[in-house]
């Protein structure tokens, strides 16, 4: 059957030669994980300034003198948080009617941990989470959602476990560090607000080529998991709660190392300063925020008259802390069959 044409229209001609689509070159090796490399870059020159910047001689010599019963404290401090924040996951998942016991939780968690520290890659922690997540409990939305307020109800609390210290010991602190945590929380929230607020105006924008393409996904679909979340204040609370009991386990696992290594600062500065260094590495200028993290942490006990050497051993020590439990993550994943199955999923790209 034929098509009409409409009145004025030329026919196609038979051995007219159709147009020829110029087809699409490859992208370079730069161009495709140009973002990963600017990463990788920033990180090798940050841990690269780091080092040569410490006396090597005095940090083996103070760890050597290392109490190894306070270290297992501080290690079990470190399974402590593994533990309450997988309670703090499975909450949010059984608010989305996705049923997975602490134990499988706990095995996930720390696989993700080894994701995050042994393959920077768009392949993270969180979407290897969601991933196996959604397919034990067969619904990705919820699943993704799980993760993402995971992250955000701790944000959440880690403002609340800081609080008391700008209450009652804020003469302890200095000026530019408070200063400075304040900044950052309030940049934190006002992407949190604005993507609060933006779920239903996003849409409208998502065809302008100057805005990246990446963006407006993540932004919806953490401005709807949080519009969701609001709606079930009962489980935001504990999803907080749980949130809460690990940020204070997770300073004091700082200052059980401060301990260890003499330093005579007061636990209400950690209570300051160690929010402030997981927000700076929280934002994406190296892998996994690496040399970012070490780099304000030295620079944030310098302010209390910490040397070098002594605040770089103690980041170093949670460093190798979490290292720890992602070669247990990763012994997990190898042995327990999940390395055969293939993730096509990305975090906020279409999950």
């Amino acid at each position: 059957m034929s098509i009409p044409t409409s009145s004025g229209a030329i026919p196609p001609d038979d051995n007219q030669s159709l147009p020829v689509v110029p087809e699409k070159k490859p992208q370079s090796f730069f161009r495709k994980y140009r973002s990963l490399l600017l990463r990788l870059g920033c990180t090798l020159v940050l841990l690269a300034f780091l080092l040569r910047s410490v006396s090597w001689v005095d940090l083996l010599r103070q760890a050597a003198h290392l109490d190894p019963g306070m270290l297992l404290i501080g290690i079990a401090l470190g399974f402590y948080g593994i533990v309450v924040s997988s309670y703090q996951w499975q909450s949010l998942l059984d608010a989305e009617h996705i049923v997975l016991d602490l134990r499988r939780l706990v095995n996930l968690y720390t696989i993700g941990i080894a994701f995050n520290h042994f393959l920077p890659t768009g392949m993270g922690g969180d979407v290897v989470k969601t991933y196996y997540v959604a397919k034990e409990g067969r619904n990705m939305a919820g699943s993704a959602s799980a993760v993402l307020m995971s992250r955000m109800t701790g944000f959440f609390a880690m403002i609340l476990a800081s609080l008391p210290a700008f209450l009652f010991w804020h003469m302890l602190i200095a000026r530019q560090i408070k200063i400075g945590y304040i900044l950052a929380c309030m940049a934190m929230l006002t992407v949190l607000g604005l993507a609060y607020l933006l779920v239903e105006f996003l849409p409208r924008f998502s065809r302008l080529r100057w805005l990246p393409s990446c963006l407006i996904p993540s932004l919806l679909q953490l401005g709807q998991a949080l519009r969701a979340s609001f709606r079930r204040p009962r489980t935001l609370g504990i999803a907080t709660l749980f949130g809460l009991l690990y940020h204070i386990g997770y300073i004091v696992n700082f200052y059980i190392y401060g301990l260890l290594l003499h330093i005579s600062v007061p636990l209400p500065f950690y209570m300051i300063a160690i929010p402030l260094v997981s927000i700076i590495a929280f934002f994406p200028f190296s892998i996994n925020g690496f040399g970012v993290r070490e780099g304000a942490f030295v620079l944030l006990f310098s302010t209390v008259h910490v040397p070098v050497p002594t605040a770089m051993l103690l980041i170093l020590l949670m460093d190798a802390q979490v290292l720890l439990f992602g070669m247990v993550g990763g012994v997990l994943y190898l042995t327990s069959g999940l390395k055969h199955e293939q993730m096509e999923i990305s975090l906020g790209t279409g999950v």
